[in-house]
């Protein structure tokens, strides 16, 4: 017998029918269960993802862009890749630039834009860690280029910007604003990650894995981005050992980087939360790398924050595959090598002086991360010294 809460509703058009149709009983569901309102951006970025990406897709996406004369910008590790690529392009119009991180940053940058201008280039071509794709990116903004990336690490650069927010056009502003022709194109070749520095891999990949924690401790991420930020942390925590563990192998680095783009995507269209601004206000006053900071910073923020993200907090752990997402992240560091202390990092006692004195007078990142200044001060003197995490 049928109720209130009920309904008679034909059998669906693709299920199979004989002559006599049935009808299915289907009981209404409360309002609580649908699905809650959000905005999610989407950057216009083509993503190709293969191994040996670096020889079979370069050429086809820069015939999609209509690119003729291309500058590949490279690190000194990736020369022998720049050299191979320019000399495979048809019509001799490729030019190699070399990026060096011990020249200046900005007469590089105003280099690759004369050469840009001298050789009528219509496309600019980058290959390497985070330093050269950010560069990259500013001189394709620039010269208003279009700007293909193949990134050799898991730190996101592609995506995210120095600071660790997602950047922004020229005129432009909000988290997600429109990254305009510095991101066209992000080949993901895993093999281009084979001889990565073990220290470098994790402390690249980490970084990776701060940046989906931070979208799940962000209110306001839209539940497509924590979705991915969720997976990207779980591709991370499979696949970093195995790519540290196997040094050429490349399960474990396509995983890693899978999830990297996964999670740096996904931190690139949420606005900052109070977990980020916590994060980068502590970055600022530590006085070193801000991807080297961020790893050593997380399990400690975490632990700080865990009783006002207690689900957030759960989510990683799930991603983790363990219980505890304070614990799983600093056992995480441990079994790949990561730096646990920043101590490790280089800092001394008077960086470490200078750095509580300026959280103790930085209200507004006290007021932003929604944590009294005692606390903030705590987590930094535990990351320093290297304790475990401990809670509020």
């Amino acid at each position: 017998m049928l109720t209130t809460n009920s309904l008679l509703v034909p059998e669906a058009p693709w299920r199979p029918c004989g002559a006599d149709r049935k009808k299915v009983l289907v009981t209404a569901r409360s309002m609580s269960e649908v699905v809650a309102g959000f905005t999610h951006d989407v950057h216009a970025v083509r993503v190709v993802f293969a191994v040996d990406a670096h020889r079979t897709s370069v050429q086809p996406e820069l015939d999609r862009l209509g690119a003729k004369a291309v500058l590949v910008m490279a690190s000194a590790s990736q020369k022998a890749v720049a050299g191979a690529l320019t000399a495979a392009m048809p019509g001799g119009r490729a030019q190699p630039l070399a990026f060096s991180r011990s020249r200046s940053v900005v007469g590089q940058l105003s280099r690759a834009y004369e050469v840009a201008a001298r050789e009528e280039a219509d496309c600019l071509v980058a290959i390497g860690s985070g330093a050269v794709i950010h560069a990259a990116r500013q001189a394709a903004l620039r010269a208003e280029l279009p700007l293909v990336a193949l990134p050799t690490s898991y730190a996101g650069a592609e995506f995210v910007s120095p600071s660790g927010t997602p950047p922004l056009s020229p005129g432009r502003s909000g988290p997600a604003a429109d990254m305009s022709p510095a991101s066209r194109v992000v080949i993901y070749d895993p093999a281009l990650t084979v001889g990565l520095p073990d220290h470098v891999t994790a402390r690249s990949a980490m970084r990776a894995l701060a940046y989906g924690v931070d979208v799940l401790c962000t209110p306001d991420a839209s539940p497509v981005a924590a979705m991915m930020a969720e997976e990207g942390i779980r591709q991370i925590a499979d696949g970093m050992p195995d790519a540290i563990l196997h040094p050429h192998g490349l399960v474990g680095r396509s995983r890693t980087q899978y999830g990297g783009y996964l999670t740096a995507s996904s931190l690139a269209v949420t606005p900052p939360g109070p977990h980020r601004a916590l994060c980068e206000a502590v970055e600022r006053v530590c006085g070193l790398r801000h991807a080297d900071v961020r790893p050593v910073l997380l399990p400690h923020l975490l632990a700080a924050t865990s009783v006002k993200r207690p689900l957030a907090l759960a989510r990683v752990a799930e991603a983790l595959g363990c219980n505890d997402a304070v614990q799983g992240i600093a056992e995480l560091a441990h079994e790949v090598g990561a730096a646990r202390s920043l101590r490790e990092l280089g800092m001394g006692l008077d960086g470490l002086d200078a750095a509580l004195e300026a959280l103790r007078r930085d209200e507004t990142a006290a007021r932003d991360a929604e944590l009294e200044p005692e606390v903030l001060t705590l987590v930094v003197e535990n990351a320093y010294h290297g304790r475990t995490p401990v809670g509020p």
